[in-house]
């Protein structure tokens, strides 16, 4: 088989099974009032099972740490219960936690894995976003700045909102290896330099890297030099596309077209461009933001195909 038709043919494999939903991820909004709700709760996990979706994102998890202590055994058999259910019965191959900050995984996440004796009831990543990056957030004023730099002592810059970032991702791995438990660190990126992907790279497993375009013919080239970024530093970290399907982003094309697409589109375009990359980096799939718009487009679709 010729050079050309044996990279064709490695890309269609791969293609291949990120279609049939390998690494595909979904980020679970709203999930605070899903949970203990049967009605919501089946909802979720049916579109998960349609959707080949294999780790789900919670969100909301300070607002069900409010409802009962995430460390209490006796208090939170309600999302272990959830949890083990998504794995045995739904084909969901882990669970995420998210939070802003190393210090909830300390008080709240953390402490609910190891109350839990069943590996089927616990999470398996623990998944940090927080938007350093953001600059309108970092400075004086911004949600960043006044929620957690001035209270760390810190001054309110993209610098030291980096290091802030990094020090949670610091918390995050040394309570996954301190406990003895199989947890694997993820984030969330947006922008970020060659040098900040180096220092990431260091406590991290699983980068989302979020390609939030309105076109996917666009998303490749939106994420480029990011891509390359990473490859620089000859990481073996997974990396996942993120998509949003917010109406501002993709929400607007996936009106029209199957999700599916999107993912051929990016896989195309990175064959055609730059096959070294392909070849280089540990891609993953892909990552959904967010339940609720995912939910809402593919209804659009399935109206419209009725026609």
């Amino acid at each position: 088989m010729r050079k050309l038709e044996l990279l064709s043919f490695t890309f269609y494999i791969l293609f291949i099974s990120i279609s049939l939903g390998q690494g595909r991820k979904m980020y679970v909004d709203n999930f605070s009032n899903i949970l203990g709700s049967y009605t919501l709760e089946k909802e979720l996990l049916e579109f998960v099972d349609k959707n080949d979706i294999e780790e789900i994102i919670l969100y909301d998890l300070n607002k069900v740490h409010k409802r009962f202590p995430l460390g209490d055994a006796s208090q939170n058999g309600l999302l272990a219960k959830f949890i083990a259910k998504a794995k045995k019965e739904h084909h969901v191959k882990s669970v995420s936690a998210s939070g802003e900050t190393g210090n909830f995984f300390i008080k709240a996440i953390h402490p609910y894995n190891v109350s839990r004796t069943k590996q089927e009831e616990r999470f398996d990543v623990y998944n940090l976003e927080y938007e350093y990056w953001n600059k309108k957030q970092s400075l004086d004023g911004g949600y960043y700045c006044e929620t957690y730099l001035k209270k760390a002592n810190m001054s309110c810059n993209r610098e030291s909102s980096f290091k802030y970032y990094i020090n949670s991702l610091f918390v995050m791995k040394s309570l996954a290896e301190d406990a003895n438990i199989d947890i694997k660190i993820e984030a969330y990126v947006g922008k970020f330099t060659r040098q900040e992907a180096d220092q990431i790279s260091k406590h991290v497993d699983m980068l989302l890297v979020h390609d939030y375009v309105e076109d996917p013919k666009y998303s490749y080239l939106y994420v480029k030099e990011r891509l390359n970024h990473l490859d620089a530093i000859h990481s073996h970290i997974e990396i996942s596309i993120l998509f949003s399907e917010e109406n501002n982003f993709m929400g607007k094309w996936l009106r029209n077209h199957e999700f599916e697409e999107a993912e051929r589109i990016f896989f195309t375009e990175l064959e055609k461009k730059q096959i070294a990359l392909e070849e280089h980096l540990n891609f993953q799939g892909f990552t959904y933001y967010n339940y609720s718009f995912f939910k809402r487009n593919l209804k659009k679709i399935k109206s419209l195909n009725k026609y």
